[in-house]
């Protein structure tokens, strides 16, 4: 993983945060590589600072850093902000190298010590966090180049490798080697429609009338 961010869940040295500054640049440069421009020109550069997921990314990189100086007062209101202006539920503590582009932030959620690579992709609901079982603790470490579709989850001290692909509303509590695409099966995602069993059976008029 590039930017320092180990590979594996079970790294025992935690990596450091990239300095804010350099990695907003990387961010807003990815941004606009996914909006089909170049990061390059006035114009560019406001269409790119106007976008939500923008700054929900900057006040999540702000409140990282904070909370390494050990300022953590200050990197829980970064938190407080992102909750109130975006709905990102993004507290500090995480690790998260350069590029990371957030388009829609409304929904994400993540663990306090999440890893998460570079030039990440990250949609719209997207949850990373804890597994919530004793036997399994750790939070996981996300590669570079991923892609995490819209509601994907992923649970636990798990590694999902480079380049891999989450597709939509699917729940990961594996590691996902390298270069994968991980979508849900058929069956997942077929339609059942039938008469809700809750409802009382409809009154049926008599063709008579009202009796006496």
């Amino acid at each position: 993983m590039g930017a320092g961010v180990p590979v594996t869940a079970s790294t025992q040295r935690r990596p450091a945060n990239p300095p804010v500054l350099e990695a907003l640049r990387a961010d807003a440069a990815e941004l606009a590589k996914v909006k089909g421009s170049v990061f390059r020109g006035p114009a560019a550069v406001l269409d790119v600072l106007t976008l939500p997921g923008f700054w929900a990314g900057a006040l999540w990189r702000l409140g990282n850093a904070l909370h390494e100086r050990g300022l953590r007062p200050f990197s829980r209101l970064t938190y407080v902000l992102n909750m109130v202006l975006f709905s990102a539920d993004l507290p500090a503590g995480a690790v998260v190298g350069p590029g990371l582009v957030m388009p829609h932030p409304v929904g994400v959620a993540m663990a306090s010590d999440v890893v998460i690579g570079s030039r990440c992709r990250i949609m719209r609901g997207v949850g990373i966090g804890g597994s919530g079982k004793a036997d399994e603790v750790g939070h996981p470490v996300i590669g570079d180049d991923v892609w995490l579709l819209d509601r994907a989850s992923v649970f636990g001290p798990v590694t999902i490798g480079d380049r891999s692909v989450l597709g939509t509303s699917v729940i990961v509590n594996q590691d996902i080697a390298p270069g994968m695409l991980v979508l849900l099966s058929k069956a997942a995602v077929d339609l059942r429609i039938r008469p809700r069993s809750d409802l009382a059976a409809p009154e049926v008029a008599d063709p008579a009338g009202p009796r006496p």
